[in-house]
């Protein structure tokens, strides 16, 4: 058991050191918070592991996150649960334990009620996908990859950013030469640092949309234009995703068939993408494949699939009143793919995002 303790925190030392070749403020950060969580002193130590957070998910740090996640994740995990907070303490441990399956502790060092919590994350570790938060922390832009100034560029998920009298202007362009002078003029006005050469702003925003690209394209659709695209722009990777096989009895299945996917979003109201690609749909207005009275989706389940990603604390933003939110996104031959579900938490917890990120000028 001592040995097993030994290796554990040896394993989690190993891969902070792994990370602090890059930059110097990381090691006295990650310290400082270690150091205080052993003292006793839980939110200060929670508040430097947020601070370390924030810098390694600047741009420049992909690779660094990728070895610091785990380390952060456990630590974060570990102060819940001094501090009581048992639910969040669960679900800090269980992403730790999605990344490293073959973590554990043990009781001493760490109090027995964390070593419960920690098996609790353990159980509900099981059966999730692999973290999506993981792979994009890990993930750069391939080479070459741009966002073209072209009559698409609206249909991307930064159609929730212009404002109406930015997007008729848009529409009026005849030459991608207008569209780039536009597009340059509306990211310096969402600078969050006018002074400096790097618009962090924008850079994350399309690293978001190139991602989407690599992981959410459809044979017909690219990634940059699904719904999955314009949620993950927006609120960033999920706590956790999962997927399931729709059966004939869940209730979502008569919704559609007798309402549609029908549209809603929190007073964003904007056109939808045309419908010639129509495999998805946005989330302003149902594009393509939206099924009729005809279309029996209750035949054939074995094609129908769910896709549930889950916010919970710490990926929810400031201001959404949930404690966990679930975006779903169904896919069915004659419906659509990826389709997003629009119930009225995860709407209204988008809207709140959108209004946030064009207020702050940053991302969740």
């Amino acid at each position: 058991m001592n040995r097993m303790r030994i290796v554990c925190c040896t394993t989690l030392l190993l891969l902070a050191a792994s990370v602090f070749a890059a930059d110097n403020s990381l090691p006295q950060l990650f310290k400082q918070a270690k150091d205080k969580f052993t003292a006793g002193d839980y939110k200060s130590s929670l508040a430097d592991l947020d601070a370390l957070d924030a810098i390694s998910a600047q741009p420049g740090h992909e690779n660094d996150r990728a070895k610091l996640l785990p380390v952060l994740t456990f630590y974060r995990g570990a102060n819940l649960a001094a501090l009581g907070q048992k639910e969040e303490a669960r679900e800090a441990f269980a992403s730790f334990l999605t990344i490293s399956p073959n973590g554990s502790i043990a009781s001493p060092p760490f109090p027995k009620s964390t070593v419960d919590l920690f098996e609790d994350g353990r159980r509900m570790a099981r059966g999730r996908s692999t973290s999506m938060s993981t792979v994009y922390s890990a993930f750069t832009t391939p080479a070459g990859w741009t966002l073209p100034p072209d009559e698409h560029w609206i249909e991307s998920p930064v159609r929730y950013l212009v404002t109406p009298a930015q997007k008729k202007e848009y529409l009026t362009f005849t030459t991608n030469a207008e569209r780039a002078s536009f597009i340059e003029a509306f990211w310096k006005q969402l600078d969050p640092t006018p002074t400096t050469d790097v618009n962090e702003f924008r850079n994350e925003f399309e690293r978001r949309l190139a991602f989407a690209d690599t992981q959410f394209a459809t044979p017909k659709v690219p990634g940059r234009l699904t719904d999955s695209a314009a949620v993950f722009a927006f609120l960033g990777p999920p706590t956790y995703a999962s997927q399931s096989q729709l059966a004939s009895s869940d209730d979502v299945m008569g919704q559609l068939r007798s309402t549609g996917n029908s549209p809603g979003l929190g007073g964003t109201s904007h056109n939808s993408a045309s419908s010639a690609r129509g495999t998805t749909s946005n989330i302003a207005n149902s594009v393509g494949g939206v099924p009729t009275n005809e279309d029996n989706l209750e035949a054939d389940t074995m094609k129908a699939r769910r896709e549930a990603w889950y916010y919970r604390p710490g990926r929810i933003p400031q201001g959404v009143p949930y404690k966990e939110v679930r975006f779903d996104f169904l896919s069915k031959a004659g419906y659509g793919t990826g389709v997003l579900q629009k119930d009225p938490q995860p709407m209204q917890t988008f809207g709140i995002v959108v209004e946030a990120a064009r207020r702050d000028r940053r991302l969740n």
